[in-house]
């Protein structure tokens, strides 16, 4: 017993702490590039922004060139849209609900992709101070939705009753293939508004994300569930632009998905909030005191995009930090890919298809006694 414990106090007694300090100064900055290019589109999107010290800043000005197949396609140019204000700032924060979104410069530009097609982005910054690229890109094959359908459940908790609405959908597999899925629940609504004095009617329109809720697991295989990593399949993070899935529970078969999800805003029917602060954002306060009613369509969106392995494995991470379960002192740290070469972030390329569900129309009428704008 001795030659056990004296090792053991001999080795804690010439035990040290050592602290790493991490300096942020001396890291070099980096372009920081995100996107996400979509086959079934001929507008593209992606944001170039500067990591450095620690911070996510502007970019000076900032250029993107895309060649498909070994051939330059496109090239376009943009520069930061700055917030002077913090109403400016606020109003960002809440439309886009990201703090570091108005730090980056979107690039749009028109390329055509198809199946197949090999595509890569170079990325230039601050005149050729900052220059990146991603990786090459295949575009997948496109996606089917069938069998869309919708119903009003209440799910039992712990200690309260939620109202929901369902929305089921099958995907069929693509047959002797490795596919990966993100999917998007949108709520739309498309407002028209009357003026009192009889004058032309304005329209406007608003969209939000919907957060798909922690119930169902929504691969449903008749009771023979697999030993997988996707049993799990949406992680409970609620929160619904990170949502994913492989087919390595349906390979060869379809996948049954049921989402449980609120309606945009908590409460059913168009969304007359976002209605009334975009009328706001395009007219002025004074359009409010000159309308009489808004009558408003409203429609869900189902937003299926066949995506790359590393994009799930990307979508798989951010929806694990941002999930309620996670909390960095005790869980190991979650390892984000990149394919931006010389520069950090991800850009993947998607082929989406998109399933409309047309939901009851409604209107609003003038004067109201509240307004949230």
């Amino acid at each position: 017993m001795k030659r056990i414990i004296i090792p053991v106090l001999m080795l804690l007694a010439g035990a040290c702490t050592n602290t790493i300090d991490y300096d942020f100064s001396q890291v070099k900055p980096e372009l920081m590039v995100l996107g996400r290019l979509d086959a079934s589109t001929t507008s593209q999107t992606v944001s170039v922004s500067l990591s450095e010290g620690g911070l996510i800043k502007f970019v000076e000005e900032a250029t993107v060139t895309c060649f498909v197949n070994g051939e330059q396609v496109a090239t376009a140019s943009a520069t930061p849209e700055v917030k002077e204000s913090y109403s400016e700032l606020a109003e960002s924060f809440f439309e886009y609900g990201n703090p570091y979104y108005y730090q980056q410069v979107p690039i749009t530009f028109s390329a055509s992709l198809k199946p197949g097609d090999k595509v890569r982005l170079t990325f230039e910054a601050n005149h050729g101070a900052y220059r990146a690229s991603s990786s090459e890109l295949t575009v997948p094959g496109p996606v089917e939705i069938t069998k869309v359908d919708t119903s009003r459940v209440t799910v039992t908790h712990l200690d309260y009753s939620s109202r929901y609405l369902q929305i089921r959908a099958d995907v069929p597999d693509r047959k002797e293939e490795n596919n990966w899925y993100c999917i998007t629940l949108r709520d739309v609504s498309d407002g028209t508004f009357s003026y009192k004095d009889g004058r032309p009617d304005i329209s406007v329109s608003t969209e939000s994300v919907i957060f798909i809720r922690d119930l169902d697991d929504p691969i449903l295989l008749d009771g023979n569930m697999g030993q997988s990593e996707d049993l799990n399949l949406f992680d409970f993070s609620g929160n619904g632009e990170f949502v994913c899935f492989s087919d390595q529970m349906f390979q060869d078969g379809t996948a049954h998905l049921k989402m449980n999800v609120y309606p945009s805003g908590g409460q059913e029917g168009p969304n007359f909030t976002g209605l009334n602060s975009k009328l706001y954002k395009m007219y002025g306060y004074d359009a409010f005191e000159e309308v009489d009613k808004c009558r408003a369509k409203h429609r869900m969106e189902i937003r299926l995009s066949h995506c790359s392995q590393d994009a799930y494995h990307y979508l798989r991470s951010l929806r694990t930090i941002v999930s309620e379960g996670y909390d960095p002192r005790i869980v190991e740290p979650v390892t984000v890919p990149s394919n931006i070469i010389d520069g950090i972030g991800f850009v993947d390329v998607v082929n989406t298809t998109v399933a409309r569900i047309e939901l009851p129309e409604d209107e609003e009428f003038f004067p109201i006694e509240y307004l949230d704008i």
